[in-house]
């Protein structure tokens, strides 16, 4: 930190560790050359999207809270910025978001040329963001993965290299009610420039359609993803036989069957056929539970319970319900409902793929596919991505972009710094903010600054650093 705001005699404090890191990766990518150009008059753009970056890998609340931090006099010294208004950071942030797919592609060039993979196998997944507002075209009602069907929503597709690499390159935004489907094809064709030939692309069975199937393999790449049961499969697993079957796995049995274009990999486990079986019993146990309820009432000659009532003014409905309880107990009614909810599927799965490999193989390359899931999490609860709370399409793509730059960040950190490899995002944040800079300021205007809260995982990130100070 620079110490102009410091006066004769003066002590400041102040957390810098995320800021040194940003830095850091900024330079390392020389990420200058591609954000400096999009603006050329005014604030230097690129001393705003570094400071956003590093608020969001430390405070994160919104943008307006970033433009209040970015203005306090220790921080814009750092970044060489004078004072603005907060309307300059919203307009920063539009001008990330019109401009996503070059900075993403670029960055993909300057990570693969950084990383110097000999493959670059991806894993590939979906999900939705919760959006308050009405004022952009992006937010729909769609399937929410927030748990959240009464709030519109974006939706979030992510290309992350396979482990034990993890490190995300390609990152699109579209509409809350865009399916899998839809949603793979503008995911691939964001990537699919950058990956060597031969790359295995692995998703699960809800982007899992003939013709994105097809589109993969005339890249001359390959794909693993789960595949919909039919009743073919139901004959295949019908047929299971412990003694013929492959044991791939504790409780995990596989059957390989190859078909011209494709090969099919069947599982069947043991502890994922009692979880199942739980589930279908709980439902069952649900179902009872409404008809009792249901049956209680025409006893008691009450009105129905209002879930099972139309509650519409304007809808005159006579309900004749008649349930099947009075002629049988309830462990046998429990029964017909447990018989009538479970299909036969219960601890059976079907992968597909057009690469010949083990049936083990396949299943420890797709259960690599929890990577994503984990990034997901990261992104939405470290990261802090959601809400979102912007005002126009632009600002989503911006706000979400500078979201999956400081994902980025961290994911290189975690795979190149050997300390932090199996560090959650949340404590490698943590122990960078914990890094502090004290300034010390004498009468004779020289300063000195003092570094404290050091760690082990703090030092590795910061080591060049720390060699320069």
């Amino acid at each position: 930190l620079r110490t102009n705001s410091i006066k004769p005699n003066e002590n400041k404090s102040f957390p810098v560790g995320t800021m040194l890191m940003v830095d850091d990766w900024y330079e390392r990518l020389r990420l200058s050359d591609i954000i400096g150009p999009l603006k050329d008059r005014g604030i230097s753009l690129d001393a705003l999207v570094r400071g956003m970056l590093a608020y969001k890998l430390g405070d994160n609340f919104s943008v307006l809270r970033a433009g209040e931090w970015l203005n306090q006099a220790e921080v814009r010294e750092h970044y060489e910025l004078p004072e603005f208004n907060v309307k300059t950071l919203y307009r920063a942030v539009e001008t990330l978001g019109r401009n996503r797919e070059t900075i993403v592609r670029e960055l993909q060039d300057r990570v693969l040329k950084l990383l110097d993979l000999p493959s670059t196998d991806v894993l590939m997944d979906w999900t939705s963001i919760v959006y308050y507002g009405d004022m952009t075209s992006l937010a729909r009602y769609g399937y929410s993965r927030d748990h959240r069907p009464d709030k519109k929503q974006v939706t979030l597709g992510v290309a992350q290299l396979a482990p034990p690499v993890g490190v995300p390159i390609g990152m699109t935004v579209e509409a809350g009610n865009v399916n899998d489907q839809e949603h793979f094809r503008r995911t691939y064709d964001q990537v699919r420039s950058v990956l060597k030939e031969d790359s295995l692309i692995v998703f699960d069975k809800g982007a899992n359609d003939k013709k994105n199937l097809d589109g993969v393999v005339l890249d001359r790449n390959d794909y693993l993803t789960s595949k919909k049961l039919n009743k073919s499969d139901d004959k295949v697993f019908a047929s299971f036989d412990a003694n013929v079957w492959e044991r791939v796995d504790d409780g995990v049995f596989a059957l390989k069957r190859e078909f011209p274009s494709r090969i099919n990999y069947y599982f069947f486990s043991e502890k994922l056929k009692s979880e199942h079986l739980a589930s279908r019993r709980r439902k069952a146990e649900r179902l009872l539970a409404e008809a009792r309820a249901i049956q209680n009432s025409l006893d008691g000659g009450k009105k129905l319970p209002k879930r099972f009532r139309i509650n519409n003014p304007l809808v005159d409905v006579r309900y004749e319900y008649q349930t099947k309880l009075a002629a049988m107990d309830e462990e046998a009614a429990l029964r017909l409902l447990f018989d009538e909810v479970v299909d036969g599927r219960e601890g059976c799965f079907c992968l597909t793929s057009s690469r010949d490999m083990d049936a083990a193989e396949a299943l420890r390359v797709y259960r690599s596919k929890d990577a994503v899931e984990k990034l997901f999490h990261s992104l939405k609860n470290e990261i802090e991505v959601r809400p979102l709370r912007v005002w126009s399409d632009d600002a989503v793509y911006g706000v979400l972009l500078l979201g999956f730059i400081a994902q980025l960040f961290i994911s290189l950190t975690r795979y190149l710094v050997e300390p932090a490899k199996s560090v959650s995002t949340k404590f490698i944040s943590r122990s960078l903010q914990n890094l502090t800079v004290t300034v010390v300021s004498s009468e004779n205007g020289r300063t000195r600054r003092h570094y404290s809260n050091f760690d082990e995982l703090n030092r590795a990130i910061l080591a060049e650093f720390m060699a320069e100070t």
